[in-house]
């Protein structure tokens, strides 16, 4: 039996699709500047196609030896920074999962947590708490202090709490300790909601900019975002003759977008073999409060 289509279903659909193209033309038409000559781009004269198809762009973008620095360091910080957050993510979690039996303070540090993610002391108070620590132009400046996501917390222990009290208890019975139940029971049982904060925590991580121009003082220690953004900033300024001879091979705008679709291959590459893990781990983890 044919199923019947609503007009709903049609206008949602074509809703959808509208939405959809107003997110992925904007990228489409980054990526063809990106690939036109400087020529072209700088006349404006480029839509979703290359016209008189360049490299010229990519080779000066992936010629900067500073850019080059920053990703590493970049991937330094997302491989520090996630692995410190989710472990701190996974210890703070699992004890205030327990029922007030098992953790008798466990409401105070959960509505603590949350005035936490509600209120900050702001940026200035934030600032002279990272110098008096000693942190100011160090990679600890831009991991610690983000380094348990409230939000991620929650999500995890929701999850946490929606596993049966017949699984620990039996676990309990067998004398297994708080550890174990921890290590061999939870978190094998959580892999799809850790995949998900693990997906928050590198994405985060790879795009944050603010931290790294507030709290590191030299330049050669920047994360990528942070040099884009100062990258970006400083191609309107014509220092030399060489550099209008460059502005005749690549435009401004050519080479910016370059800059900005090399930063994005880390997250399109990875993104798509983890999206499906997302939806479940969010769905799953935001059952009980």
């Amino acid at each position: 039996m044919r199923q019947k289509i609503g007009m709903f279903d049609v206008v949602n659909t074509i809703l959808l699709c509208v939405i959809g193209l107003m997110g992925i033309l904007p990228f489409v038409h980054m990526i063809a500047v990106s690939f036109s000559s400087g020529n072209m781009s700088a006349q404006n004269a480029v839509g979703l196609i290359p016209k008189e198809f360049s490299l010229e762009a990519y080779k000066e973008a992936l010629s900067d030896t500073a850019m080059l620095r920053s990703v590493a360091f970049s991937l330094l910080r997302v491989l520090l920074g996630t692995v410190i957050t989710m472990v701190l993510t996974i210890l703070t979690a699992y004890p205030v999962s327990l029922d007030k039996h098992n953790f008798p303070g466990r409401k105070f540090y959960v509505v603590f947590m949350v005035i936490t993610m509600l209120f900050t002391g702001g940026l200035i108070p934030a600032y002279i708490l990272i110098s008096r620590l000693g942190m100011v132009n160090s990679l600890w400046a831009i991991v610690i202090p983000g380094a348990i996501p409230v939000f991620n917390v929650i999500v995890l222990l929701n999850f946490f709490r929606g596993i049966p009290n017949e699984v620990r208890e039996a676990a309990l019975l067998d004398g297994v300790s708080d550890f174990g139940m921890l290590t061999r029971i939870y978190l094998p049982l959580a892999v799809p909601c850790l995949i998900t904060l693990t997906m928050f925590c590198v994405i985060g991580h790879w795009n944050a900019w603010f931290d790294g121009l507030i709290y590191l003082r030299d330049n050669t220690m920047y994360p990528l975002q942070t040099y884009l953004h100062v990258k970006l900033d400083s191609l309107n300024d014509i220092k030399s003759l060489q550099d209008v001879e460059q502005m005749l091979l690549v435009s401004d705008r050519g080479l910016m977008y370059a800059y900005v679709s090399l930063s994005c291959i880390p997250v399109l590459a990875v993104f798509p073999l983890l999206s499906r893990y997302i939806k479940g781990g969010l769905t799953i983890g935001s059952v009980k409060g």
